[in-house]
């Protein structure tokens, strides 16, 4: 075995090799942790730490809470080291003095929050770098799968119509054809028999004579035809105030579609007060920044619908700040009571005569009622529809549906809805009614009646009391 050549301890020597050697460790550390942050690193393993630490703030190619990153490679005015450093720990970069970060903060303090420590390791940095700098190519519009009622042809409720209407007016007309053959014919025959042709007579005449010589015929088919009248006029005024697939334009072009079905946005998120008031509410203009401050283009129509929305709150894109007063150039970062906007003019959808009292916390908070029950498959439908009484039958995945056959927003539909639904008896209104009832022998008596069914419904708990809903 080869024997190691001992230096004597203390000897400037061993101090100069020693310090020589601790220096080429820490030159080494420095060396193979930092060294090529923009050119090492996997852009796939880059987009799971993008999108678990950076997209809430930051995107690409445009400013959303913090400058965009794409070619930050080219801009990073200062040294590698400092780059994690500010990353891992901006305070901490700050303090060092260093001119770029300083410089940075300055410019961007003023339009963006402080940016706060980032739980990331030196490979975490290099592989996001390389995905800035090799995003994922996306080759067109990718298809969500939701498709709204308006993608799919259905059948024109007045096709049926008008194909009779046509298939009317070529019988009429073959009619009247084989009347002025079957003339020339007689003429023709009266002429070789050396007779005089029949006298002229106009239609309408002509008519009148068939219908005088077929009376029992002519009389069936008048009263076939009153019925048919008759009929028809029932069904028109039944019609009256019925506004089933009642769907209003709005001020802004909107898509339940894009909102339910593709983002999976709950209906209270926007209709936030549905479980404690008598209206589900409209959603305010903060409501839909929430998203719409960092979603600044839209799948369906770009900037165009979305940019409504900022003119009406105040909001500036290219700063992603908040607009004030008239002649205020300061830029904020929230919603100014200072600015004077225009508030986006909603036209409402789901309408009731004023006689008829509704509350929607009865029906979702105490009744229980899914969404759909009455508002149908929303997630199919572009701006605020009125949903038909077959196309909410038609979801058999809702739990509980309630199948109805009246027109909806009709009083036989509510009326139905009553007499089908079972309460709820484990909420506290009708713990409270059952309690009350309990404690009387004419109350108790109602209750043997209404439970021979084993079935609990609204109706049976005065569901149709007439001053439940006209009051």
């Amino acid at each position: 075995m080869r024997a190691m050549t001992v230096i004597p301890s203390g000897t400037f020597l061993q101090k100069g090799l020693l310090s020589i050697f601790a220096l080429f460790l820490l030159s080494g550390v420095s060396i193979n942790s930092h060294a090529a942050i923009f050119d090492e690193g996997d852009p796939e393993a880059g987009a799971l730490v993008f999108d678990s630490y950076c997209v809430t703030c930051h995107e690409l190619d445009r400013a959303k809470s913090a400058p965009a990153l794409a070619g930050v490679a080219d801009r990073w005015g200062s040294t590698e080291e400092m780059l994690v450093m500010w990353i891992q720990s901006p305070s901490a970069a700050r303090a060092t003095g260093d001119d770029y970060i300083n410089n940075m903060y300055d410019k961007y303090s003023s339009q963006y929050a402080d940016m706060t420590a980032q739980l990331v390791s030196v490979d975490d940095i290099k592989n996001v770098m390389a995905y800035i700098q090799n995003p994922p190519v996306v080759d067109g519009v990718q298809e969500s799968g939701c498709v709204t009622i308006h993608d799919v042809k259905l059948e024109d409720e007045g096709t049926t119509d008008k194909w009779f209407l046509v298939l009317g007016i070529l019988f009429i007309i073959v009619i009247l054809s084989a009347a002025g053959v079957a003339r020339s014919l007689k003429n023709a025959i009266r002429e070789r028999d050396g007779k005089e042709p029949l006298a002229h007579q106009t239609y309408w005449e002509r008519t009148k004579e068939w219908m005088w010589n077929n009376m029992a015929f002519t009389s069936l088919l008048g009263l076939f035809a009153t019925i048919f009248v008759l009929v028809w006029l029932y069904m028109q005024a039944m019609g009256v105030a019925v506004v089933e697939n009642y769907e209003p334009e709005q001020p802004i072009w909107f898509s339940h579609s894009v909102h339910v079905c593709e983002n999976d946005i709950d209906c209270e998120y926007c209709h936030h007060s549905s479980r404690k008031s008598k209206h589900a509410g409209i959603p305010t203009s903060d409501v839909c920044m929430n998203c719409h401050k960092d979603i600044q283009e839209g799948t369906k129509t770009g900037t165009e619908e979305i940019s409504k929305i900022y003119a009406a709150i105040g909001f500036d894109p290219s700063t992603n700040s908040y607009k004030g007063a008239e002649g205020d150039s300061t830029m904020h970062f929230g919603p100014q009571d200072s600015f004077d906007g225009e508030p986006i003019a909603w036209n409402k959808v789901h309408n009731l005569p004023d006689h008829v009292y509704f509350s929607h916390a009865q029906h979702v908070e105490v009744g229980g009622l899914d969404c759909k029950n009455c508002h149908g498959p929303v997630e199919t439908f572009t701006v605020g529809r009125v949903s038909n009484t077959e196309l909410t039958n038609s979801q058999t995945e809702v739990p509980g549906l309630i199948e109805l056959s009246k027109p909806t927003l009709t009083m036989g539909w509510c009326i139905e809805c009553h007499n089908k639904a079972n309460i709820d008896k484990s909420n506290e209104y009708y713990v409270e009614m059952h309690n009350r009832m309990s404690a009387t022998s004419r109350g108790q008596e109602e209750m043997r009646k209404i439970m021979e069914d084993n079935q609990q419904t609204v109706k049976e708990f005065g569901g149709w009391e007439c001053a439940k809903c006209h009051y």
